[in-house]
């Protein structure tokens, strides 16, 4: 495989899988800086961050929040994280939920209450992207008329049974609210969060109720951004989207096709995550030939504490050279010292092979585990087995190795672990085929789905 290593999320073969202490700690998040020299600076732009306080809520520093905050560095928007560090209280967001973001909100906008001039912009940040300046997002919002613009989206949530008490709204146009993302001035917004909540209550059905209340709409004058003109909300609305990107700018745009407008926040809600980490890989600047965003934050490797990893070898059927490909695990450049050993063999060819390295270079690992075919544990079994080792053992991550992936890189382990990333692979492809590792969508059923860049990336034409 070549060296330079594509950081999109893959699929198996091969995945350094992060489990705990090496990256970015909640202490330090609400500081991360991209380096200068990979994340180009936006046109100067006036400043705005004292007439427009942009808030948003995140208690963990995910990768999704880092990739947040770093939009909002690229278009020098200066974010105010509420809840960093702290133990989240809004209940499971699988379902209802989310009460904890609006208390939280409502407590430090206070103050703001007679700031007349004062603008609120919320966004969530685990599944959001700015795309443009304040400049932008302050015309698109004057634009509205409203003095709360929230964003919208294509399906009533969380009580459907509420769906026809919106007003109506023209063709092709998203006629629900969406909690995800509002703007305000500050007095209203003051005004909008001033009923009580429960943490574990449900924001989205909280807002809406003061939505559909038609004289608190009147008196807040609330409206939705059913044109996207502001925001976009990725769910439903995967036709209605188009992704250009200049390569020569750096600059990805992602376009509302039915009305032609260019939304300055994207949100993946719901299910639509997915479709917003494809588009994120070119907006906010992260494209620039190569993938720029995948050369930052690196992680330093201290050669005195290095992290421990969980080699998890995993030989799910009968391979051609696995004594060759043993080999290839074998020159890995880090001290096995730091490595705990996991082998799975589901295929009763290597499980003599399996048993000879664990006897022949076992001794060289902090632990050895393994599995072989006459054990009787499938697959996913055997997965998950490496993956409960792995945090027995306290090890910062695991690297899942399939018995099919050679490795002809000794410094693959290294680079990964570099990109500091939760979850990252190098791309595996047959010769001139276009069959890859890489799964660049998912169909709706949850299944492989080619995405607009898989052939570039496969071809190595996009890195």
């Amino acid at each position: 495989m070549e060296k330079h290593i594509n950081c999109a999320l893959l699929f198996l073969a091969s995945l350094l899988l992060f489990l705990q202490g090496a990256s970015v700690s909640a202490a330090n998040a609400a500081d991360v800086v991209a380096p200068a020299e990979v994340v180009a600076a936006a046109p100067a732009q006036p400043n705005l961050n004292d007439k427009i306080k942009v808030f948003t809520v995140a208690t963990e520093p995910t990768d999704g929040y880092r990739r947040y905050i770093r939009s909002a560095q690229v278009y020098d928007i200066e974010v105010q994280t509420l809840g960093l560090g702290e133990e989240w209280q809004g209940g499971d967001m699988k379902g209802l939920g989310g009460g904890y973001k609006i208390n939280l909100l409502r407590k430090a906008v206070q103050e703001l209450k007679d700031a007349e001039d004062t603008i609120i912009l919320f966004t969530d940040s685990y599944d959001v992207v700015f795309t443009a300046p304040l400049t932008e997002i302050l015309e698109k919002f004057k634009e509205s008329g409203a003095k709360v613009l929230f964003s919208a989206e294509k399906y009533c949530w969380p009580d459907k049974s509420l769906a026809d008490s919106y007003p109506a709204v023209g063709p092709k146009e998203s006629r629900y609210l969406n909690s995800g993302a509002f703007i305000g001035y500050a007095p209203q917004v003051v005004e909008l969060l001033k009923e009580e909540i429960e943490d574990t209550g449900d924001d989205q059905l909280y807002y809406t109720k003061i939505f559909l209340d038609e004289a608190k709409r009147a008196k807040l004058n609330i409206k939705l951004d059913t044109q996207s003109r502001l925001f976009q909300s990725l769910n439903g609305a995967q036709n209605d989207v188009k992704l250009e990107v200049d390569l020569d700018s750096n600059q990805g745009v992602l376009q509302n096709i039915d009305f032609l407008t260019t939304p300055a926040i994207i949100h993946g809600n719901g299910p639509s995550k997915i479709n917003l980490n494809a588009y994120s890989n070119y907006l906010a600047k992260t494209f620039s030939g190569v993938c720029t965003f995948c050369q930052e934050y690196p992680l330093e490797l201290n050669e005195q504490e290095l992290p421990i990893i969980t080699l998890a070898v995993i030989v799910n059927q009968p391979v051609p050279f696995l004594d060759m490909f043993l080999a290839g695990i074998e020159k890995l450049n880090y001290p096995k010292k730091s490595m705990h050993l996991f082998m799975y063999s589901n295929a009763e060819l290597h499980d003599e092979l399996v048993q000879s390295y664990v006897k022949n270079q076992g001794k060289s690992y902090a632990s050895v585990k393994y599995i072989l075919s006459t054990d009787g544990l499938t697959e996913s079994q055997g997965r998950q087995l490496a993956l409960d080792k792995a945090k027995q053992k306290n090890s910062d991550y695991i690297f899942y190795v399939d018995g099919d992936a050679h490795i002809e890189d000794s410094e693959v382990l290294r680079e990964l672990l570099r990109m500091n990333k939760q979850f990252v692979a190098p791309v595996f492809s047959k010769y001139h085929e276009l069959w890859s590792n890489f799964w660049g969508a998912l169909s709706e059923t949850g299944y492989y789905a080619r995405s607009h860049d898989y052939v570039d990336i496969v071809k190595r034409s996009l890195m």
